[in-house]
């Protein structure tokens, strides 16, 4: 092994955010797919820190490449197997990928 972190090719689920209204006049958040893509998926970083309770948040954070879409936007997630990375920032140079910066918290 070179030490290298390799990229993944993966089929991952696209969603975004819908705010609806619940019976007591509030509003709430569902998630609603917006369709799958093939990815190619990078580990970028990876960082902790103290949370509340003498519990650690690990944050880590991924570069998703996905073909091109005029609809993603940060603030959507990505489903990737059992995980929820949540999108950031989009990278978009004009290329036929485009890049989403996600990031995953976990306890």
């Amino acid at each position: 092994m070179t030490g290298q972190i390799r990229a993944r090719h993966e089929r991952v689920s696209l969603q975004k955010p819908l705010r609806v209204a619940d019976e007591i006049g509030g509003a709430a958040v569902v998630w609603v797919d917006e369709g799958q893509a093939w990815a190619t998926i990078q580990p970028t970083s990876l960082s902790a820190q103290a949370g509340l309770f003498d519990t650690r948040v690990a944050t880590a954070a991924f570069r998703v490449a996905i073909n091109r879409r005029d609809d993603v936007r940060p603030g959507w997630r990505v489903i990737w197997g059992a995980r929820q990375l949540n999108i950031v920032g989009v990278s978009d140079g004009g290329a036929p990928r485009i890049v989403l910066i996600c990031e995953e918290e976990t306890l």
